[in-house]
């Protein structure tokens, strides 16, 4: 009785700390230094470029052609870290449409990722910011041939533990003078989906038929990165952003190899809101 006593109470002392520190973080003051204003950046990207496809699943030929995406990243500080966490959101949706090396067969591709960021951020220079963290990603997609055939097409789904890095430069800190940012994503720890060589998607769903069909991936069997670099130019009052996106998603799993080499100009804007609940 006297063990379950002392058990509440620490758990209770252990609670109103946990809840008096977050209230001064959250508060805008963490050891006597008061925070910046909480701010939200989105900065939605429009772009078009190239998309290299090769699915041994569907054909041993690689497929290239335009592609199209349009990409949503926010940002904001985290409620706790003392203003020195922050918290990212970031979505991209991707269509292509391919041709064969001989140009006589045609194929559709479909990719939507939706991830989550905290990153840890240091100001070692005015203007300066470099910053590192951990991030979540779910992501599926599809391909699928013209030809036909018994397996015309390949799903896709998978999730991710991602390194992620970043930096930014404002031309003019402190003023709108526009600035450069460059992020980049690598998978570390996940897993997906997929058939096994040989297995049809009836044998799956239909007759229930598991064969290893959702495997660990890693740097190893699947190695994918995603950088984006974008360009701040303060245009009418408003804030241009001009960048480039480099998406590379690779595996070897099951017998199958897979890439997706995506290459984008993007062009888009950033906004800023200010929050105003604390």
């Amino acid at each position: 009785m006297r063990l379950r006593r002392h058990s509440l109470i620490l758990t209770l002392c252990l609670a109103a700390l946990s809840a008096a520190g977050q209230s001064v973080c959250m508060s805008g003051n963490c050891g006597g230094r008061v925070l910046p204003s909480r701010t939200v950046t989105h900065e939605w990207l429009y772009g078009a470029g190239h998309l290299n496809v090769l699915d041994t699943y569907l054909t041993p030929l690689e497929y290239t052609g335009p592609s199209l995406s349009v990409t949503h990243r926010s940002e904001r500080l985290a409620r706790w870290g003392c203003g020195k966490v922050t918290v990212q959101a970031f979505f991209t949706g991707q269509a292509a449409a391919l041709s064969s090396p001989a140009d006589n067969h045609d194929a559709f591709d479909g990719q939507i990722t939706a991830a989550v960021a905290w990153h840890r951020n240091w100001f070692p220079v005015r203007g300066l910011r470099l910053a590192a963290g951990g991030m979540v990603q779910l992501g599926g997609g599809f391909t699928y041939l013209t030809t036909g055939g018994n397996n015309p097409a390949q799903g896709r789904l998978a999730v991710d533990a991602v390194l992620s890095l970043r930096a930014d430069y404002d031309f003019r800190p402190g003023r709108s003078g526009g600035g450069i940012t460059s992020q980049l994503d690598l998978p570390f720890a996940g897993a997906m989906f997929t058939p096994n060589y040989g297995q049809s998607y009836y044998e799956i769903f239909s007759l229930g038929h598991y064969d290893r069909n959702v495997r660990m991936t890693h740097p190893f069997n699947a190695p994918s990165a995603r950088w984006l670099t974008t360009l701040r130019l303060p245009l009418a009052g408003a804030m241009l952003s001009l960048g480039y996106l480099a998406d590379i998603r690779q595996s070897d799993v099951n017998g199958l190899k897979r890439h997706a080499w995506n290459h984008h100009f993007v062009i888009g804007y950033v906004r800023r809101l200010q929050l105003f609940r604390p």
